[in-house]
């Protein structure tokens, strides 16, 4: 399928130096249905929010995040569903007091943690879960080993539900979690991790592992080390 590409401007008051590069969805039509919306997005609908640029502009935008393909999304005059490119010059999303930051190399991302220099971000999509339990104690099928193929339900409080389809391989939502230091490179969370981007402060880290049991799969646990971490890049 051939990519079309172009330039969406959101606001063309504001600067023309970050202009907002979209692509047309991989092997989706320009259209979703509501239907397929509310299974595979977040929000049960497109919402305004701002997106923040490197260069300090920002411009409003109707959002979404898909979770199927852990993609933030964008509508434009036509109500056409787009994808961002040239995340490099994007410093975050925000769709109300929810931050999201968009990277090439592993998908998009919501902000947990924001301190000192660096970002604690997670990142939920599926995953083959062979005959295990998803982390809700539910699971689903799919037709074949593709998660765009995997069915999604929510209810009227927007937690998602799984769908049977059909047999094959079953699937669970995993979430894992990411450290974004001060030149946006991104870091598996992990020991090595955070030693790596808190050196300066190695000594004192190292002895709050040592003092602390830390699963790096835990939102909790990262959540508690991420603000000692920042407390002592702050000194």
């Amino acid at each position: 399928m051939k990519t079309v590409l172009f330039v969406f401007l959101l606001i063309p008051t504001l600067s023309m130096n970050a202009p907002l590069d979209v692509t047309w969805p991989a092997g989706r039509a320009a259209r979703e249905n509501q239907e397929k919306m509310s299974a595979a997005y977040l929000f049960p609908a497109f919402v305004k929010g701002m997106v923040y640029f490197r260069n300090g502009t920002k411009r409003e935008a109707f959002l979404n995040y898909h979770c199927q393909d852990g993609q933030m999304r964008f509508l434009n005059p036509r109500a056409d569903t787009l994808l961002f490119t040239g995340k490099y010059l994007i410093d975050y999303v925000a769709i109300g007091d929810r931050r999201f930051v968009l990277t090439e190399s592993h998908s998009d991302m919501e902000v947990i943690g924001e301190g000192g220099r660096a970002r604690l971000a997670a990142r939920t999509q599926p995953e083959i879960a062979g005959n295990s339990l998803s982390h809700s104690g539910q699971h689903f099928s799919a037709s074949e080993g593709n998660a765009g193929q995997v069915q999604m339900v929510t209810n009227q409080g927007g937690l998602v539900q799984w769908q049977n389809n059909a047999s094959g391989h079953r699937w669970r939502m995993k979430t894992s979690y990411f450290l974004i230091d001060q030149n946006r490179v991104v870091h598996a969370a992990s020991r090595r991790a955070f030693l790596h981007v808190y050196g300066r402060n190695r000594r004192q880290l190292t002895r709050y592992l040592r003092e602390n049991r830390v699963d790096f799969g835990h939102a909790d646990d990262l959540q508690r080390l991420f603000g000692f971490c920042s407390s002592l890049a702050s000194l």
